[in-house]
């Protein structure tokens, strides 16, 4: 029990803090909006039989009230399997996936579709599964990819919404592809 509230960490938000936030927020939408035009790779291949695992690491936020946020570390694994690859939207379905907690919560996915938009280097996927209790859960993501100058490779920035039958939490995510 100890150790499960060692791993609860709060934070209080002060109106600075949300300021800070949101400029951080605006200059990173700036960047993500001016970085795709270096070359990339996209996820989904052109084999329509090439299965894809995406592996994501970052963290889930859960706003308690308008001062509080609860956060935790995460780690989010989704199987994709490509459906058509014609033209630049490359549409994939969601095969499996976990998305794994560090307070011990771990959510599975069985089914989902979404897809790549090659031009805008855009990613889109809502999959569908289960939390440990049986009850429904949707996930909603939208990420970008582009090339990372200090990785030397391609990476894909996620956000993504957590919708459960007792709460929404937000994911911000990282995952080298």
């Amino acid at each position: 029990m100890k150790k499960l509230e060692e791993q609860k960490q709060m934070v209080k938000l002060t109106r600075k803090s949300k300021i800070t936030i949101a400029a951080v927020a605006a200059i990173a939408i700036v960047l993500a909006i001016t970085v795709p035009y270096v070359s990339a790779q996209t996820i989904a291949n052109n084999a329509a039989s090439n299965i894809k695992t995406v592996r994501a690491r970052g963290n889930i936020y859960q706003v308690i009230n308008s001062n509080t946020i609860q956060y935790y570390k995460a780690n989010l694994t989704l199987t994709l399997q490509p459906t058509s690859t014609s033209g630049t939207v490359k549409k994939f379905d969601v095969t499996g996936g976990t998305l794994v907690v560090a307070n011990g919560v771990t959510y599975t996915f069985a089914s989902g579709n979404g897809g790549v938009l090659t031009g805008r280097h855009d990613v889109l996927l809502q999959a569908q599964g289960t939390d440990p209790n049986g009850q429904p859960v949707t996930l909603k993501l939208a990420g970008q990819y582009s090339y990372s100058f200090l990785a030397g490779k391609v990476a894909l920035k996620i956000g993504a919404k957590l919708q459960t039958a007792d709460a929404n939490y937000t994911l911000l995510m990282l995952a080298p592809i």
